[in-house]
Parts: structure tokens; sequence; C-alpha cells
């Protein structure tokens, strides 16, 4: 994680990282920011999904 995401949304972060222990080997870190952050604030939908466009154009 990032610590501008534990400065500016700590909570987010923390489930965060619960939800991918929880999940295990096969969540990445981002993914489950993006998924906890849309439990707690459903409206920036747009937002993390664009989130994680990006991540996926940079990464092919």
């Amino acid at each position: 994680m990032h610590t501008a995401q534990w400065v500016l949304a700590p909570r987010t972060t923390w489930q965060a990282r619960r939800l991918a222990a929880d999940f295990g080997e096969g969540m990445d870190a981002r993914t489950a920011w993006v998924m906890a952050r849309l439990a707690r604030h459903p409206d920036e939908r747009d937002y993390a999904m664009a989130h994680l466009d990006d991540e996926r154009r940079i990464a092919d």
C-alpha cells in the first residue's frame, strides 16, 4: 500500500488489508483497496474502475 492511502484513507486501507488476507494469494493490494473503498463509497465507482483500467493498460 502507498503511504498516501494510509494517510488519506486509513480505514479503507485497513479494510483492504483484511480483505486481501482473507481472500488469500489471488488478490492484489490495489484490487482489495478498490473493493474496500467501494463498499463504503459506492458513488466513487467510476473513479475506481478507471483506476483499475489504468493499471491494466500499464501491465499490457
